[in-house]
């Protein structure tokens, strides 16, 4: 416990024990060896790497432990504490105070917050806690795991990422997949119209049955499955339930505080909140981005990741802005789907590319200069293309049409 009466030494409190933390403890060490550190997670496990979960280690190709991004070691020999396994109560922003639920006070020079978001719940059908299942961490990944096992027909409600991956791997393991979804396509707050139809016709090749503008009615419990109601009169069964419609920011803790909060933590682009000394970062985060000159939040690893240096920064002094252009990335099958900027604010797109074997990508221009991209491919392949993408909308550099959806030219030397 951090004892209250040295106010001499600066104390260094982030909350949440998950990539961001991780990183942003890092990052203050590489620059402060001496200020006490501490990271307080209510999780039982060191922070750990969560893309594996819907992955790898559903499958089996991953043991959970491997997700750890350090092992305790890394914490001791940089005289990082790490408090596992304990809930925060209460902050009082004006004392610098948290409180525990072991009944621990804790104080602080500089607080980061950087508790991360939980999946959207489904609220009805009379169904007690655990009877539909959620995706968010290791224990929901290990508690899946065993029920996939006992299962052969299951339900996924929601064609998002976690929903679609989740779909993949259960086909791998020759499993009956139902997938409602509320929307006319699949992806569709992220993903163009003609890529998503792309990857919902490789699920259907490999058996997934879509129920798009689609809502369900009615869960009952039938013995120990389940009996599935659509809207559309349609009724079938289920062995399991899985969820992934969402996620909202972990904010429940600051409801009544002068904390700013509007779809996550309101900070601007150096990760301060509107108190000052208290940072926020990663997927609680509703940051303003200097190069889109907009509000966001974001939910992939590379955010948690490089947001979490960047306020690890700000916090020991360097003024740093957080201005990457955001990038992320889903494997389905051997279908690699990646996307990078922004892709709701366009004048035109590009399409570069006919086939998945060679790669598809759509770029979204505006003032002839890229603002996102997406696209899909076998493998890596479209990797090269969309990192240089994300350098082609950092650095603000004109474009030509032609030039991108001619696959024949090498996109690196629009660079030079």
């Amino acid at each position: 416990m951090l004892e209250k009466k040295n106010e001499q030494n600066n104390h260094i409190i982030i909350i949440g024990g998950g990539q961001t933390a991780c990183f942003a403890a890092e990052e203050i060490r590489k620059y402060d060896k001496f200020s006490d550190l501490l990271i307080i997670s209510n999780e039982k496990y060191l922070p750990y790497q969560k893309p594996p979960l819907s992955k790898d280690c559903l499958i089996g190709n991953m043991k959970y432990e491997e997700c750890l991004i350090y092992d305790k070691n890394f914490y001791i020999k940089n005289n990082i504490k790490i408090n596992i396994n304990e809930t925060i109560l209460k902050i009082d922003f004006k004392k610098k105070e948290i409180i525990t639920d072991k009944k621990n006070f804790y104080y602080y020079n500089k607080l980061l917050i950087a508790l991360g978001s939980k999946p959207n719940k489904i609220e009805k059908f009379n169904l007690v806690s655990g009877e539909i299942n959620y995706l968010r961490d290791i224990n929901d990944s290990i508690n899946i795991k065993k029920k996939i096992d006992k299962s052969s027909n299951i339900l996924i409600i929601g064609a998002g990422f976690i929903g679609l991956e989740i779909a993949s791997i259960l086909k791998v393991k020759k499993k009956n997949v139902t997938i409602v979804e509320s929307a006319n396509q699949i992806l569709g707050r992220t993903i163009p119209t003609g890529l998503s139809q792309i990857i919902q016709n490789y699920h259907q090749l490999y058996g997934v049955d879509f129920n798009l503008n689609s809502k369900i009615s009615n869960i009952l419990k039938k013995n120990e499955n389940y009996e599935i109601h659509l809207d559309n009169k349609k009724i079938f069964h289920s062995d399991l339930i899985i969820a992934g419609i969402g996620s909202s920011p972990n904010t429940d803790l600051f409801v009544n505080s002068d904390l700013k909060i509007d779809n996550g933590i309101i900070t601007n682009e150096y990760c301060e909140t509107n108190i000052e000394n208290v940072y926020a970062a990663g997927d609680i985060a509703n940051f303003y981005h200097p190069f889109y000159k907009r509000y966001m939040r974001l939910e992939t690893w590379k955010n948690a990741q490089n947001q979490g240096i960047i306020a690890g920064r700000n916090i020991i002094g360097i003024k740093d802005k957080y201005d990457e252009i955001p990038w992320m990335w889903s494997d389905q099958y051997n279908l690699n789907i990646q996307l990078s900027g922004v892709c709701d604010d366009y004048d035109s797109h590009v399409i570069r590319g006919t086939k998945p074997s060679e790669g598809i990508i759509y770029f979204f221009i505006k003032n002839r200069k890229i603002i996102g991209a997406c696209g899909v491919a076998f493998g890596g392949k479209i990797g090269r293309d969309i990192k240089i993408a994300s350098k082609l909308t950092k650095n603000n550099i004109s474009i030509t049409k032609n030039y991108l959806s001619d696959t024949n030219t090498k996109l690196n030397k629009l660079l030079q």
